[in-house]
């Protein structure tokens, strides 16, 4: 049993005070964080509050005396920036009544057998993975010299890629339990190099289409007594991350990237030689951690991870990052039938994720498990194409605490949203898979996988279709009235003017992401080669479209993110010398509902 000291006048005002009071109380006496010490409160780090609306969700005390290898990994590496990781460096051991994790620095071992003693650290990996949330870990960095590299942080894991990670993460990927590769998203609470006195933190995207460089933050840690216990902590958001030192905010970064996954935690401490200043600590060198707790709460976001299957650059990959996909044959994640794909056809972005039915498996099941989850009440819709063979191929939630739910996948060519609805989550956890069963050359198509905490309710049905002459369409160049009709049999516009476009430029009513869709007009005198400028709140894209061939109606163009008014717009360019450009009608709908009826 762990036993924690506290003042007794501190401790009863803490019990009467609400998590925001206590902030407001610890936030009180921080006049200049750049430089000066917190009050003995904060910096005691005994009472620190979470953001409000939080609950525990997970904690590890380390209290029992042997790292709870059911639930950690050890990191283990060869020579990883100078310096080795290795297992018998990390311990869980109990002094003056409280237990921590113990990360040791040691330079008395030959691990490579040249001869000459190696340096080296180590760390531990939670094996299961979390989303967003706050996290916290009560933290005694080891500050006596330069040479250990001390951190709090998330990362995925993979058992083809990246560092090794020891025999049991590998196992369980060989045998279809967790994902071959998790390598999305890093975040950084702190990274403290012991007696450099500075701090960092980060978040990085495995894929990056806007910068994550402004959330690289190098901070002067002198306000911090390193000779006391810190609490570090960061509350992960849907695009924003906040950084916390003892219950006060240090640092946010916000972005507009829409990426998101569940991650490890991992706490380390690196011997090294890269970042050691040309030092390296004495023999007694640690870095200590209390415990490490995560708190969840409700939230109005997509809960899956790699949702649209776009990490992994939008590129072809027989690799499903963030997903697990299960088939009964051991150690098969590069013949498994299941794979990314990016042929130009996506639903959403550019990538999608195609099952291959085989001969012989029973099924085959692609799936994300969804751990520490609020419980509640949720919504899981899809975009699905399947071929008509195919025996069985069903959405499904199961492991919830509720009984399992399915929806059966329909036969369908081209992109269809299917639903299943009043998913009861009961136990902190579910699974979302996709299973199928049928003979050789039958696929299923996945694309736009989210699940919604119904509490919030489901993504409005809204839309906006901006047709042509309408408010919000201009045009340059010559153009003129078509014969040919268009959306809901309105009239349309054409030119042959080779330096003409038409413009449909919305007015947001509040900055959100959006699927857009374009109207074509199918007439063999059209341009064959479109050019489709799309410009949104963080960049342009430019898409062709064939006017010539297929059938007039809506072409979805992508999801994006517009800021509130007027910034954004579609501009459809005549492309080919000889031929018409035509104009009708954009539409743009709230993520995952399709554009209005024909």
């Amino acid at each position: 049993m762990k036993i924690k000291i506290f003042p007794l006048s501190l401790l009863a005002v803490a019990s009467l005070l609400t998590g925001s009071c206590r902030r407001e109380l610890l936030m009180s006496d921080k006049t200049s964080l750049s430089g000066a010490k917190l009050t003995a409160t904060a910096q005691a780090g005994l009472v620190t509050p979470i953001p409000s609306g939080y609950s525990l969700a997970y904690a590890e005390e380390f209290n029992n005396n042997a790292l709870n290898t059911s639930a950690w990994y050890y990191r283990e590496t060869g020579n990883y920036v100078g310096g080795y990781n290795k297992r018998q460096n990390v311990s869980v051991v109990t002094q003056d009544g409280i237990g921590y994790l113990n990360i040791a620095y040691r330079n008395d071992v030959d691990w490579n057998n040249d001869g000459v003693n190696d340096i080296s650290g180590g760390g531990a990996i939670t094996s299961k993975a979390f989303g967003y949330g706050y996290y916290e870990a009560r933290i005694k960095f080891y500050n006596g010299a330069t040479g250990l590299h001390e951190s709090f942080w998330t990362h995925g894991l993979g058992i083809l890629t990246g560092q090794t990670l020891g025999t049991e993460y590998k196992e369980a990927g060989k045998q279809d339990l967790v994902p071959t590769d998790n390598q999305m998203i890093e975040i950084d609470a702190i990274e403290l190099d012991a007696a450099m006195n500075h701090g960092k933190t980060n978040f990085w995207l495995s894929k990056v289409s806007e910068s994550t460089s402004g959330a690289f933050n190098r901070y002067d840690a002198s306000y911090m007594n390193l000779d006391e216990w810190i609490n570090v902590g960061f509350e992960w958001l849907p695009n924003t991350v906040i950084y916390y030192i003892n219950g006060i905010e240090r640092f946010r970064f916000s972005h507009v990237t829409p990426a998101y996954a569940a991650t490890q935690v991992w706490l380390s401490a690196l011997a090294n030689t890269t970042w050691s200043n040309g030092g390296q600590p004495g023999p007694d060198a640690s870095m200590k951690v209390d415990y490490f707790r995560y708190y969840n709460k409700p939230i109005s976001a997509n809960l899956i991870g790699n949702n649209s299957f776009e990490f992994g650059g939008g590129v072809s990959s027989e690799q499903v990052i963030n997903w697990v996909v299960y088939d009964g044959i051991y150690n098969n994640s590069t013949t498994d039938g299941v794979r990314v794909v990016a042929d130009g056809t996506a639903y959403n972005g550019s990538t999608y994720l195609q099952q291959d039915a085989k001969s012989g498996v029973p099924e085959i099941t692609t799936k994300q498990l969804l751990d520490y989850i609020p419980n509640g009440t949720y919504r899981l819709t899809a975009r699905v194409k399947k071929t008509p063979g195919m025996v069985s191929a069903r959405m499904r939630a199961f492991n919830t605490g509720d009984a399992e739910k399915y929806v059966d996948i329909p036969t369908s060519a081209e992109w269809t949203k299917i639903a299943l609805d009043n998913i009861v989550v009961t136990s902190n956890k579910a699974v979302i898979g996709f299973s199928i069963n049928g003979p050789d050359g039958e696929t299923l198509k996945v694309d736009d996988v989210q699940l919604y905490n119904k509490q919030f309710g489901i993504p409005e049905e809204w839309s906006l279709v901006i047709d042509n002459m309408g408010t919000g369409y201009s045009e340059s160049g010559h153009w003129a009235n078509s014969s040919l009709p268009g959306y809901q049999g309105s009239s349309t516009r054409y030119s042959t003017d080779g330096a003409a476009y038409a413009q449909w430029q919305p007015n947001m009513p509040n900055a959100a992401y959006n699927d857009v869709y374009i109207y074509k007009v199918v007439n063999p005198a059209s341009d064959p080669n479109a050019k489709i400028v799309i410009k949104y709140n963080g960049g342009t894209t430019t898409k062709y479209i064939n006017y010539t061939t297929g059938s007039s109606g809506w072409v979805f163009l992508g999801k994006y993110s517009f800021a509130a008014g007027t910034t954004g717009y579609v501009r459809n360019y005549n492309n080919t010398s000889g031929t018409s450009a035509r104009a009708d009608a954009v539409s743009f709908t709230l993520p995952g509902n399709p554009p209005p009826a024909l």
